[in-house]
């Protein structure tokens, strides 16, 4: 009897109990989860908002590169359809034969049809073009020629234009395209740093303005700045293989390997004390030492007086050549190349003063043939690692 009474006198006691524990548990849980925002951490005034990108092409790796080729292919797709309705062109595909393409290109790779049009201009090379466009790092030579061609394209709508515009201007038609004359403002965003929309309508060409006029606008942007007072670089048989000093001499320089040569000639004249039969004996000095003193062996020396062999030449000249780098043969092939442009560029230098009348096959055709006016480019290959030298490999053993 006193046992049950004390359990029922001691279970309402337990019970609070545990729920008093339970309750403070889950209060102590709850203020532990609870976030906590330190008063340094607020902001003091309003947060600003992060101004959205022009495009989304500016999440790309070249986004002022990739807005420049969207600007242009956009220009092309528009001319391209202006001219269609103006029924210049039977189709907008970039591929579709022109109406008044007289003798249209073919393209053998591709097996396709382009405008055929005189490519006249030139566009900036890669590096100046990668400084006018503003993007980070070389261009490629894929993206290079990606940008080039479609300003050839455009090129190639020029005598279409033209034609469209005295058409407009007969009929009184309206619908020339507004194209966008400055892509690379556009696109790096200078045009869009503002909200007033006459910022956008400045890279863009006026309502009135012919087709032609800008097109020619747009490409003149891209063209090759020329140099004034600069002389172009002369390729193929018109290219000078050395000059000539004040003293008369010609200058030529080769190379072979790691091996430079520097060489000047002059023509060998007969002294005083010999008889006037005897035809003037040259000499070849090489590094301020005699040509058999300085090469030794007997096929270096072939070498050097090889062009002088094949030209009839043999001690008709006075050469003198400073060469250094690489080994002895590699210099032997150094000097025979830079004496190969010297003499053609002598036999050059006498047929335009009228002292020497042309020839039916000049110096330099011979020696090209022989293949002395070119550099041989071979070098040596470099070892690897791993390798006993460039390609051969340790010998294999089993075990």
């Amino acid at each position: 009897m006193m046992t049950a009474l004390a359990q029922c006198t001691r279970q309402p006691l337990r019970n609070a109990a545990t729920g008093a524990r339970a309750a403070s548990t889950s209060s102590h849980q709850h203020q532990h989860h609870q976030p906590f925002f330190p008063v340094q951490s607020s902001p003091a005034g309003p947060v600003r908002q992060t101004p959205k990108p022009p495009s989304h092409l500016w999440y790309t790796a070249r986004p002022t590169f990739n807005a420049t080729v969207s600007s242009l292919e956009r220009n092309l797709v528009q001319s391209r359809a202006y001219l269609f309705r103006q029924g210049l062109l039977r189709s907008i595909d970039p591929d579709a034969l022109t109406a008044n393409a007289a003798s249209p290109e073919i393209d053998s790779q591709a097996g396709r049809t382009v405008l055929a049009h005189p490519r006249e201009r030139k566009w900036r090379v890669p590096d100046d073009m990668k400084a006018y466009i503003g993007t980070d790092g070389p261009l490629k030579a894929r993206q290079y020629r990606r940008l080039t061609t479609l300003l050839s394209n455009l090129e190639g709508l020029l005598p279409h234009a033209r034609i469209a515009d005295r058409l407009a201007d007969n009929l009184a038609t309206n619908g020339t395209p507004r194209l966008v004359l400055d892509p690379v403002a556009l696109a790096s965003g200078r045009a869009l740093a503002g909200s007033d929309p006459d910022l956008v309508d400045s890279v863009k060409g006026d309502a009135g303005e012919g087709l032609y006029a800008q097109i020619e606008t747009l490409l003149e942007r891209f063209r090759k700045v020329e140099v004034g007072g600069g002389q172009e670089r002369v390729v193929g048989k018109e290219r000078r293989l050395g000059r000539v000093d004040a003293f008369g001499r010609v200058y030529a320089t080769g190379g072979r390997k790691q091996s430079d040569a520097k060489v000047w000639i002059i023509p060998a004249s007969a002294s005083a004390s010999d008889a006037a039969s005897d035809p003037p004996i040259g000499r070849i000095i090489v590094n301020d030492r005699p040509l058999a003193s300085y090469f030794t062996q007997d096929p270096h020396r072939q070498t050097v007086v090889r062009p002088l062999s094949l030209t009839s030449t043999v001690g008709a000249f006075n050469i003198f050549a400073i060469v250094h780098g690489s080994g002895i043969a590699a210099q032997s092939e150094a000097v025979a190349n830079a004496v190969s442009k010297a003499l053609a560029e002598w036999e050059r230098v006498e047929y335009e003063a009228g002292r020497r009348s042309e020839p039916e096959t000049t110096y330099r055709e011979i020696l090209d043939r022989a293949g002395l006016i070119r550099r041989d480019p071979r070098m040596v290959e470099r070892k690897k690692p791993g390798h006993v030298k460039s390609r051969k490999m340790p010998t294999w053993v089993k075990r």
